[in-house]
């Protein structure tokens, strides 16, 4: 399955609102948009890494491992952004309600999403 395939398909996850795949210079490699929504990726890919980096910084200084996950929530939804690989999965929710069930199934698409990266 292609990037793009993939992330439409992770788009369709009840609480989704766009999911794209960044790397960590900030540029978007690929990404998709729920129905109904316009979400200006390339802008919020470029923002969502300089707060990966700080949340590296943070963890480095604290002696806490690696940075599984970033959440930034906000009043209209929470942004996630996961590592994977040499790339990160940038994810917006229509709310914080849908949270919990989001990470948890977007954590099963990213070796899929590792693996499609490479290809």
């Amino acid at each position: 399955m292609d990037l793009r395939t993939l992330l439409e398909e992770i788009v369709q996850i009840k609480g989704l609102t766009s999911a794209a795949l960044v790397g960590h210079d900030g540029f978007v490699i690929e990404s998709a948009t729920a129905e109904g929504y316009d979400i200006d990726l390339d802008f919020l890919g470029g923002v969502a890494t300089s707060s990966f980096a700080a949340s590296q910084a943070l963890s480095e200084f604290f002696g806490k491992g690696d940075v599984n996950q970033v959440m930034v929530e906000f009043e209209e939804g929470p942004v996630l952004l996961s590592p994977i690989g040499e790339t990160s999965l940038l994810a917006t929710l229509d709310s914080s309600q849908n949270l919990g069930r989001v990470r948890f199934q977007l954590k099963k698409y990213l070796p899929r999403l590792e693996e499609a990266a490479k290809a």
